[in-house]
């Protein structure tokens, strides 16, 4: 295995753009980053450059207090129940930058990010990587929360999940993230999916899901398909991956009848899917599965569904000698290896976490996987910011992941290849 390279400096904590965006230029030369570097706030969040031959940080845009409550998993509040404090994420703010949002185009270095006003509205604005100029693209009303964003192959449309910002309150004080999409429901609430022109902050309604809707994805090679999500919507392996082109019909893409090659699962509804990715090649969709009733740990497996909707599920499962657990993966341009934080070794068994960034080689004529180690993590898991969330640079050659194994959070690289 090979030691990560640290990033970003052990001086603040720095954290990857989230994983359905790249987080580097398209010439591996500068890292956008979340960082408190420049905050009054100990929770604070702000965007960086990173110049990776030097390591030296700038400030792209500067934000004094903590991250905005714009998604529940960051600067989440406290739970009804004291046994779920560990997933307090910090204060909760209604200003400042909403961190699910940030999106980067690689080959102009645009990067594009949603903060809120003190006067409720929000924003969308644009910052180079290269030059450091910054302009507002458009508002965001204040009834209205953007869940993520996504970026088209161009770099000159973007996609908004504009949910009802009443999943915020209903997120106050919960049992669990189940309820807070339940009551979505009771009360016929939507989620907006908007394109973006860019160039001219010119909106377009794509429709309204009567669902919420966090992770929206235009197709690699076309703008009139799109991936998104029923956040927390039961069952977990039905209700999470959809699939609708402009003027058609939603698809449900795992559901009951379609049928598995390589994986029986006796229940697809008792399986957790998330995590969903585009393959870069736009054949098909790569997603993360679970079933946590499988023993002393979880079976966990990678699972290719075709945009065609009547062909078969491929689902390959993580070797049962390779213990792993909660984790991301990443699927490279091909599909034919993913990046994974879920595996663990014997030290990560024992904190039933995975604590490895590895490589998982897939087969997907014969339903295969071999898993190659890259590097150790030894993140926390405390949080969502602390999740490692590896990513592939643009060229495929390295990794990026989170860990705050130093004490500090901050970015790491490793060669994809062991």
């Amino acid at each position: 295995m090979h030691s990560a390279r640290p990033e970003s400096p052990r001086t603040a904590n720095c954290q990857l753009l989230y994983f359905t965006t790249y987080s580097v230029t398209a010439d591996g030369g500068t890292l956008a980053a979340i960082t408190n570097a420049w905050s009054t706030h100990p929770e604070g969040a702000s965007l960086a450059r990173i110049d990776r031959a030097t390591g030296a940080m700038e400030p792209l845009a500067v934000f004094a207090g903590p991250a905005m409550q714009a998604y529940p998993y960051f600067a989440r509040p406290r739970s009804a129940d004291p046994k779920q404090d560990y997933l307090f994420n910090g204060t909760v703010a209604t200003h400042g930058l909403n961190k699910s949002s940030p999106c980067l185009h690689p080959a102009s270095g645009n990067l594009y990010f949603v903060w809120g006003r003190e006067d409720g509205w929000g924003q969308l604005d644009g910052v180079n990587l290269h030059d450091g100029r910054r302009r507002t693209i458009l508002e965001i009303p204040p009834d209205r929360t953007v869940g993520y964003t996504h970026l088209d192959a161009a770099g000159e449309h973007m996609l908004l999940s504009l949910a009802d910002r009443r999943i915020l309150d209903f997120g106050a004080v919960r049992q669990g993230n189940r309820e807070m999409s339940e009551k979505y429901t009771q009360h016929g609430l939507t989620t907006r999916l908007v394109g973006v022109e860019l160039a001219t902050g010119r909106q377009t309604l794509l429709w309204e899901e009567p669902a919420w809707v966090t992770h929206v994805q235009y197709h690699p090679r076309r703008r009139d398909l799109v991936l998104y999500n029923h956040e927390w919507t039961w069952p977990l392996g039905l209700e999470r991956i959809w699939l609708k082109a402009d003027g058609g019909e939603r698809v449900q893409v795992r559901r009951k009848g379609r049928p598995i090659r390589f994986r029986v699962s006796p229940d697809l509804g008792l399986d957790d899917v998330a995590h969903e990715v585009w393959q870069e090649n736009g054949e098909a969709v790569i997603y993360h599965g679970v079933r946590w009733d499988a023993g002393e740990y979880p079976e966990q497996f990678v699972g290719r569904a075709p945009v065609d909707p009547g062909a078969p599920l491929q689902e390959i499962s993580i070797p049962r000698d390779r213990p792993s657990f909660y984790g991301h993966f990443f699927p490279s341009r091909a599909g034919d290896f993913v990046i994974t934080d879920a595996i663990a070794n014997e030290a990560g068994q024992q904190q039933r976490r995975g604590n490895l960034i590895s490589r998982l080689n897939l087969d997907w004529e014969r339903g295969t996987m071999d898993v190659v180690p890259l590097c150790v993590s030894d993140t926390s898991w405390h949080t969502q910011d602390n999740h490692p969330h590896p990513v592939l640079t643009p060229d495929q050659k390295e990794v990026l992941f989170t860990s705050d194994c130093s004490g500090m959070r901050q970015i790491y690289s490793v060669p994809a290849e062991a």
